[in-house]
């Protein structure tokens, strides 16, 4: 898709591509100071940190970011003269959505590929069961009940690895979608970007004040490194959430499209 192409433009892919090296210079400069007890711990090790905290940030910049500077310049009032209004939000929608997503599918994948397939043979890391008073058998079992999502591990790493990273990439693209919604609904674009950010934010903490929501908060249905293991279907109630109001927004604009037509 044309639009997709214009989105990856070469500076963009630097700036993507340096922000993901981010974990892995934090790794070269830690591994010495950290036990792990396996390729799991070095994946997770990778993804917890600082990056469970501004996902939604990065999500919502990835795409929405140079789309509501196209809003904010008036950009569109010169492309919907060749295009109707329907039909280019539809189509930078799709393309938001699939550019949000393959970028976090391609940084989670390849964190994974570097941890469980790269990682040793490079001699990066001299993995230490004992210091969790496990050994290199009992460590397997370990990990299958580790964390939300390792239950997959019984099925082969590169099911974890693949299913994980579309799980990522899908959150990702969710919370772009709504962050889409927003910028053409409100005429801020400062705080229609804000919006899910706060909103990913100022959830989890009201959710975290209450044992029975606990388990349901937004980083840990995608980054579920510091809590027990759940079941897996606990991570869909709030992907669920998020998708019924992507949905009431997707319905709002529709709706409001004329008037909407003559903000943009």
């Amino acid at each position: 898709m044309k639009e997709i192409q214009n989105s990856l433009s070469i500076k963009r892919i630097v700036i993507w591509f340096l922000l993901m090296l981010w974990p892995f210079f934090y790794f070269i400069v830690q591994r010495n100071s950290v036990s792990f007890r396996d390729r799991l711990d070095v994946f997770t090790f990778m993804l917890e940190g600082i990056l469970p905290l501004i996902f939604v940030l990065l999500a919502t910049l990835v795409y929405v970011g140079s789309f509501s500077q196209e809003i904010k310049n008036r950009f569109l009032v010169y492309t919907r003269m060749r295009i109707p209004l329907r039909k280019m939000l539809l189509i930078k929608f799709i393309a938001n959505s699939l550019t949000t997503f393959g970028v976090f599918f391609v940084f989670t994948f390849g964190y994974f590929l570097f941890s469980f397939y790269i990682v040793q043979p490079l001699g990066l890391i001299h993995f230490e069961p004992e210091a969790y008073k496990l050994t290199e058998t009992t460590v397997i079992q370990d990990s299958y009940t580790r964390h939300t999502f390792t239950q997959l591990l019984q099925y082969g790493s590169l099911t974890y690895g693949f299913l994980y990273s579309c799980w990522v990439g899908f959150n990702a693209a969710v919370y772009a979608m709504i962050g889409f919604f927003l910028v053409i609904i409100i005429r801020n674009q400062f705080w229609a970007l804000s919006i899910p950010f706060l909103m990913y934010i100022l959830g989890s903490f009201v959710m975290g004040l209450d044992n029975s929501l606990m388990r349901f908060r937004f980083p840990d249905a995608i980054f579920p490194y510091s809590y027990m293991q759940l079941p897996i279907w606990t991570a869909f109630i709030p992907l669920l959430f998020l998708l019924i109001i992507c949905t009431i927004l997707a319905f709002f604009v529709n709706k409001n499209l004329e008037r909407i037509d003559t903000l943009l």
